[in-house]
C-alpha cells in the first residue's frame, strides 16, 4: 500500500477531512499543530494535555484501498460532540464519534482519490485504549480541536477471511 499513498498528501487530505468534518457536524475549528499536517515521522510532536479519558475509535476502508482510519480525542471533545449533535436526544450519543468519523473517512477519501471514487468501509467502531493497532502508520495529524488534542492515523491493514 506504500505504493499507492503519498504520505504527505495523504496527511494533508487527513487533515482537510477532519477539519471539514468537524466545522460541519459538531461547529468545532479543527487545525494542525504547527503550520501542516505532518506525514509520519515529520516534524516536532506538540506537547499532550496529559492525563485524562481519552476515546479511540476506528473504521476500516475496503475500497478504493485497504487501510484504517483511527482517532483519539479526550473524553471531554466526544461530550461536546454529543451535545452538539443531539441536543437533548437521549440513546443515540455513543454514535456521535463514530458519526464523524464515518463523515471524515469518507471526505478524506473523495478529496485524496477524486470525487465519483467508489467507497466501501467497514462500521466504525470503538477501540479500547490498552488495544494495540495494527498495521503500518502510513500518516498522522495532530490537530487542535480548539483547546482538545485530536490525533488521527491512516495505517495499512490486511484482512483475514
Amino acid at each position: 500500500m506504500n505504493e499507492t499513498l503519498d504520505p504527505k498528501r495523504a496527511a494533508a487530505a487527513l487533515m482537510e477531512a477532519l477539519a471539514a468534518a468537524f466545522a460541519d457536524m459538531a461547529f468545532i475549528d479543527v487545525g494542525p499543530i504547527g503550520s501542516e499536517a505532518r506525514p509520519r515521522g515529520g516534524g516536532s510532536r506538540p506537547r499532550d494535555e496529559g492525563a485524562g479519558a481519552k476515546i479511540r475509535a476506528a473504521i476500516d476502508v475496503l475500497r478504493p484501498l485497504s487501510c484504517r482510519i483511527e482517532i483519539e480525542c479526550p473524553a471531554t471533545l466526544k461530550a461536546r460532540i454529543e451535545e452538539t449533535l443531539f441536543m437533548g436526544e437521549s440513546g443515540k450519543e455513543e454514535d456521535s464519534l463514530l458519526e464523524l468519523l464515518n463523515v471524515a473517512a469518507g471526505l478524506f477519501l473523495s478529496a485524496y482519490f477524486g470525487p465519483g471514487t467508489d467507497i466501501k468501509l467497514e462500521l466504525p467502531q470503538y477501540l479500547f485504549l490498552s488495544e494495540g493497532s495494527e498495521g503500518d502508520v502510513l500518516a498522522e495529524v495532530e490537530a487542535d480541536a480548539e483547546g482538545a488534542l485530536l490525533r488521527a492515523v491512516l495505517r495499512t491493514i490486511r484482512y483475514r477471511y
